[in-house]
């Protein structure tokens, strides 16, 4: 069984973590909102999907018919990809794309042809029919080809299979955007590990000696956890609003004073002693800046420790907390503090 030492110090790293992890997680949304990536790869996905790689074709009309247009402002600028909706229901993109082809309009934006004939197919039963008028080499003919043959006469089931064809296709556009994203949080979470002085090793070494810290640390999350019960169990529409766990509410607004107040942990560096203040504490402090080869590398491998911590992301490090305060529970009495020897 660990002891409650161990478990102390486990969960201030984790808690740390977890207020990191948060912390990238608002600016990585920051980025996202200003530069609009998830329009940007559902705009690309969609121009793979029709082999309109250059927009010349079919993806203006996709996203210019009605039941795409009504979901951005003003019309398809493909030099503006940022305007475009970051999410389209698989439901109106399969009717989009039935329309543009049993319309004829995806048989002239494919051709490049100015005057094709304009009639429109008499019933659904002919969107074979108007899939295999594209032209033969195109991306979609061969896409939607399969797709009407394992329908059968089904047009409901013809829908749900373009449906899934799109489903799948996002997947692929998912993992793009977690992929950068995992990329955008890295980036984030090694730069506030080293501006900011985080460093994994000196933090636990430092919770490890300093039982205040730890203790502090730990009846806040234990005070969160409580109350977040009491909420859940009080339940129903009169309940008071649960608390917000810790790093969540207004301690973004200055997570270092949050952090501060929760048992000076040493965050920050120190190049130089602070006015007034005796070499020997400055010598002692756990934010001074390495003097030797071999302090510097065991500071750069705590800081990157931290940076690669902050990359699993908060719900992992939120699950991990719980996990422990759980194990942290099941400790017993005698475990968490030595018995004193009965007087005889």
């Amino acid at each position: 069984m660990f002891g409650s030492e161990v478990l102390d110090v486990a969960i201030g790293l984790v808690l740390l973590f977890l207020i990191l992890s948060l912390i990238c997680s608002s600016i990585r949304e920051a980025i996202e909102t200003a530069v609009k990536s998830r329009a940007r790869d559902l705009e690309r996905g969609i121009r793979e999907m029709f082999g309109d790689l250059k927009r010349q074709n079919l993806v203006p009309q996709f996203y210019n018919h009605p039941l795409i247009n009504g979901l951005f402002k003003d019309q398809y600028d493909p030099s503006k990809p940022t305007n475009l909706p970051s999410y389209i229901p698989s439901g109106t993109f399969a009717l989009t794309l039935i329309d543009l082809v049993m319309s004829g309009k995806a048989q002239r934006a494919l051709e490049g042809a100015a005057n094709v004939a304009e009639a429109i197919p008499p019933s659904f039963t002919d969107l074979r029919q108007a899939v295999t008028n594209l032209p033969p080499d195109s991306n979609l003919r061969g896409a939607l080809l399969p797709l009407i043959d394992a329908a059968g006469n089904d047009a409901i089931r013809v829908r749900q299979n373009v449906e899934n064809w799109f489903n799948a296709s996002m997947d692929r556009v998912s993992g793009w955007y977690k992929r950068r994203t995992q990329i955008i949080l890295a980036a984030v979470g090694f730069s506030i590990a080293g501006f900011l002085n985080v460093d994994a090793i000196a933090i636990a070494r430092y919770l490890n000696t300093n039982q205040t810290a730890r203790s502090v640390l730990v009846a806040q999350v234990e005070a969160h956890r409580r109350a977040l019960a009491q909420a859940a169990e009080a339940g129903g529409a009169g309940a008071q609003p649960a608390p917000q766990a810790p790093g969540q509410s207004s301690d973004l607004s200055d997570p270092l004073g949050w952090l501060e107040r929760q048992g000076g942990l040493p965050l920050g560096w120190r190049f130089s002693p602070e006015p007034g203040q005796p070499q020997t504490d400055f010598e002692r402090d756990w934010r001074r800046a390495p003097v030797s080869p071999g302090g510097w590398l065991l500071k750069i491998t705590g800081i990157l420790f931290t940076g690669f911590a902050v990359t699993l992301g908060a719900p992992f490090w939120f699950d991990v907390l719980n996990k422990i305060m759980v194990i942290r529970s099941t400790v017993k009495p005698e475990e968490k503090s030595h018995e004193e020897p009965s007087k005889e």
